[in-house]
């Protein structure tokens, strides 16, 4: 179900938000420099590194917390040029990778081989969809699709796979527990990553890291900003 507007709770006129990162490192300087609110309370969360980790980090602090909002940050890997490193995106359509086969024809994902149906919930042709117009928007970036790996892509074929079939932009390696949990729970969500290099350049020298976080972190007080208006209006 798509939900384009904000809902305000006019007598209580708060809101609650989790914030979620993947590493210490990442929490540290977000949590440090991020815009501070005293209508919103936002509860942190370090998931830790991978899918499997955050599913379960991320619901586990769902149950105790029941946000109205959650936003996941951090860095991300592009396969493009189309947005140079140090710029940032949201993510509006996830795909969790390798999980499937590669056979003499090719490779073929979970629903190629008909284990898991391409529109079962909360899957839309095969893919993790935030549909919220309205969060994707006030981010006040474009809006990408990614890929979720376990492990970074170097290699010539899976850069190819992931690109030109997944057709993504950018990989990481949590988004697409975010994208699953939130959808499952019916809670809003947003990811907004920071573009810290390209996809297979190994060498950091090379690599934007600080730019990437402060884009990120820009983001992320554009959202708080405009909840903030909607919730004192």
């Amino acid at each position: 179900m798509k939900r384009y507007f904000l809902y305000i709770n006019t007598e209580l006129r708060h809101m609650k938000i989790i914030l979620a990162a993947a590493t210490e490192m990442e929490m540290s300087y977000f949590r440090g420099a991020c815009k501070e609110s005293n209508i919103i309370n936002i509860e942190y969360c370090i998931t830790g590194v991978g899918a499997i980790a955050t599913t379960f980090q991320l619901q586990k602090i769902i149950l105790a917390v029941n946000p109205d909002i959650v936003i996941q940050i951090g860095l991300a890997g592009s396969f493009s040029t189309l947005y140079s490193i140090g710029n940032a995106v949201a993510v509006k359509n996830e795909i969790i990778a390798e999980m499937g086969v590669f056979e003499k024809e090719g490779y073929k994902d979970i629903f190629d081989l008909g284990l898991v149906n391409r529109d079962d919930f909360p899957y839309k042709n095969a893919q993790l969809i935030n549909e919220d117009e309205y969060i994707l928007n006030i981010t006040g970036l474009d809006c990408v699709s990614a890929v979720t790996v376990n492990e970074i892509s170097t290699s010539k074929e899976k850069v190819d796979l992931y690109s030109n079939h997944y057709h993504a932009l950018i990989e990481t390696m949590e988004g697409a527990a975010l994208h699953y949990v939130c959808l499952q729970n019916n809670i809003r969500f947003i990811q907004i990553r920071g573009i810290s290099n390209y996809i297979g350049e190994r060498d950091k020298s090379k690599w934007e890291i600080k730019k990437a976080m402060d884009a990120a972190l820009a983001a992320y007080n554009n959202v708080i900003t405009h909840l903030e208006n909607n919730l004192s209006k």
